[in-house]
């Protein structure tokens, strides 16, 4: 499976911009709105937590479209899968962690009484203290549900569970045909022919039968396979909206 030209153009364009985001939000926190910050914890957690994931997740961002630009058809070697790996783990727990930084903060400015592990966003124990316009930003539909079925279980999955992954490739019932034919001749070379070196050459071929795959997943059994490009753009659009909407209150007395 690959992107079409028009899907193409467009996860290039969204790409650049959301980049582009990152950057300025990134400035504007750590010129604007941490010298506003009335405690030195606050202060901390908005530079040395969100900022410092949003560089993070910008350059897992970079690492990734370069490794894997989304008109690729070329299928990785195992080196560029894992660097693609280690950047999507890197990207995921840092997005997931930026909600969780903005709530500490919250919590310093506001001199709430909440344990540091209990005082992340989307908890219970946050949102009583939150105003109204952040609460019903945090239970809307899309929110909610890219917090609960996406983000946590990800970000659950890679500390705990299944690391999520990227398919070497993908088949299609010709190249499945082809995989067994080539199978049948490399059992020829060896057994029949007794050719050693014919069958390495005849698996290298094999090697190469499959297209690109552009998802990830953690398991087989319970997660979906989600698409990457446009799935990597969708988070982070969704942290810098978070931060877009948390932010006017950690500074409002």
């Amino acid at each position: 499976m690959k992107y079409s030209s028009k899907a193409v153009t467009e996860i290039e364009r969204e790409y650049s911009k959301v980049l582009g985001e990152l950057q300025v939000l990134w400035i504007s926190l750590a010129r604007e709105l941490s010298p506003l910050l009335k405690t030195e914890k606050g202060r901390e957690y908005v530079n040395e937590g969100v900022c410092r994931r949003l560089t993070t997740i910008r350059r897992c961002m970079e690492n990734i479209f370069t490794l894997f630009p989304a008109n690729r058809t070329r299928l990785f070697s195992e080196e560029e899968r894992s660097d693609l790996e280690i950047n999507l783990h890197a990207f995921l727990i840092n997005s997931h962690g930026i909600p969780d930084n903005l709530a500490l903060a919250y919590v310093e400015e506001n001199n709430l009484q909440i344990p540091r592990h209990r005082a992340g966003m989307f908890r219970k124990e946050i949102k009583p203290h939150l105003p109204e316009k952040v609460r019903t930003y945090l239970d809307s539909n899309n929110i909610s549900s890219w917090h609960k079925e996406y983000a946590k279980n990800y970000r659950d999955a890679l500390a705990h569970r299944i690391p999520p992954y990227i398919p070497p490739l993908l088949y299609t019932a010709e190249h499945q045909f082809q995989y067994k034919e080539f199978e049948t001749r490399i059992k020829v070379a060896m057994e029949v022919e007794g050719s050693f070196e014919r069958a390495v050459t005849l698996v290298e071929e094999q090697e190469t039968i499959g297209i690109i795959c552009p998802f990830f997943m953690h398991s087989h059994t319970d997660s979906d396979a989600m698409q990457f490009h446009p799935q990597i753009i969708v988070d982070a659009r969704t942290v810098i909206e978070i931060i877009s909407v948390v932010r006017p209150h950690l500074t409002a007395r």
